[in-house]
Formats: C-alpha cells, structure tokens, sequence
C-alpha cells in the first residue's frame, strides 16, 4: 500500500509526508503525556487519520482533555499555560500544531518581531477553522471548552508577546502551551529512581538521565 501511494505521487513527496505524519504524532504525543503527568485524562479527537498530514492538520482539533483534579469555582488560567497554570483548568481541546516539522527555523527563533510575523502570516488566518468542533456536548460539556494552542515558541519580549497574546484571543483562543516548556517540564520531573511501565516517553527520559545524556532544565537539542 505505502509503496503503491509512493509510486502514483512520487517518492520525494511520499516520503516527505510520511516524515510529516510521523513528526506530527510525536507533537501528539508529547502533549499527551504532558498533561497527563499533569493530572489530565486525554482523548484523540482528530478524524481522517488515514489523510496526509498535508489536509488534515486543517481540519479539526487533537485532543479533548479534563483536568481530574480541578476544584469547581476555581479561577481561569492565565493564557501561557505553564504547569503552575493547569491546575485552573477544568477542560479543553487542544490543538496540537507541529510548526516546528515544516518550519524548523520557527522552534529556534529568539526574535519576537519574527515571530510575531509567521504567526500573523501562518496562524492567524487559521485558527478559528481549526477550532471548529461540532460535536462538543458528546463530551458531557455543558458549555464549549477551552480552546488551547500548542506551539513550539513564544517570544520572550513583553511587547511581542502582548500583542500576540491580544491577537490570538481576538480569534477565540483561550490558552498556548509551548513544546519547550512542556518538555522541560517533563525533564524536572523525571525522577530516575523510579521506572515508568505505562510510559514510553517518560522511561527514554530516565534512560537519557540516567547516563547524564541530559540533566534537568538542561535539554540542549531545545535551543
């Protein structure tokens, strides 16, 4: 099947999307086990998994998630989602978008002013599309959720980031969470002395600990 797909689009191009979905289920599954190490019981959402990440990464969003240990009446987050901030969160869905897999300069970019640009030029226009969710009261909500964005960088500066901030709560997002805080989070709290059967991802973590391949709030590889 992968070879007849490679030979009626091409090999460069079959190739090149497989290296896409792949990427894109990683993104997935980074955030997964985030926000469940954070209390969060998640659910998949997206649709057509049988579509190249080329279409469906318009449509829909990725994951629903309820936070199991949130205590009604609480406070909102506030909109940069750090762990200290889930715990607000009563529930959400959440768009998991791997910029970083077709803009690789995105994940390393320290300019604001260049960030601000791709978002404005990328995201913006898109956003509210990729939001749309139908069929939210099957999920036992009696309002819609939380919509949270998933993103590889925020700017550092203030000026930057206020105005992306402003921008994309114009267009309904209510929350970001960034990879490299999300997997630096999951690096603190990575405790070698224990062993993670349930968890692929944490247990390459420890293993990686263990050796002193990485160290805590230390992941070279994330700039």
């Amino acid at each position: 099947m992968m070879w007849h797909r490679m030979s009626s689009i091409g090999f460069g191009e079959a190739w090149e999307q497989s290296i896409d979905l792949i990427s894109d289920l990683m993104d997935e599954w980074i955030a997964r086990e985030y926000l469940e190490l954070n209390g969060f019981v998640t659910m998949p959402l997206r649709k057509g998994s049988s579509q190249s990440r080329r279409s469906s990464k318009e449509v829909g969003v990725d994951l629903y998630v309820r936070n199991m240990k949130f205590v009604e009446g609480d406070r909102d987050p506030g909109f940069l989602l750090f762990s200290s901030e889930l715990k607000h969160l009563r529930s959400a869905v959440v768009c998991v978008r791997g910029w970083h897999a077709e803009k690789a300069a995105l994940a390393s970019m320290t300019n604001g002013a260049d960030i601000l640009k791709y978002l404005e030029t990328n995201v913006l226009k898109k956003v509210e599309k990729w939001f749309e969710f139908e069929h939210w009261r099957e999920l036992g909500e009696s309002e819609f959720p939380k919509k949270i964005l998933v993103a590889p960088v925020f700017p550092m500066q203030e000026v930057y980031r206020a105005r992306i901030v402003a921008a994309l709560k114009d267009k309904g997002v209510d929350g970001i969470l960034s990879f490299k805080s999300m997997l630096l989070d999951i690096v603190d709290r990575v405790d070698t002395r224990y062993v993670y059967p349930k968890s692929e991802l944490l247990q390459l973590v420890r293993t990686l600990k263990t050796f002193d391949l990485i160290k805590d709030s230390q992941m070279n590889f994330l700039g």
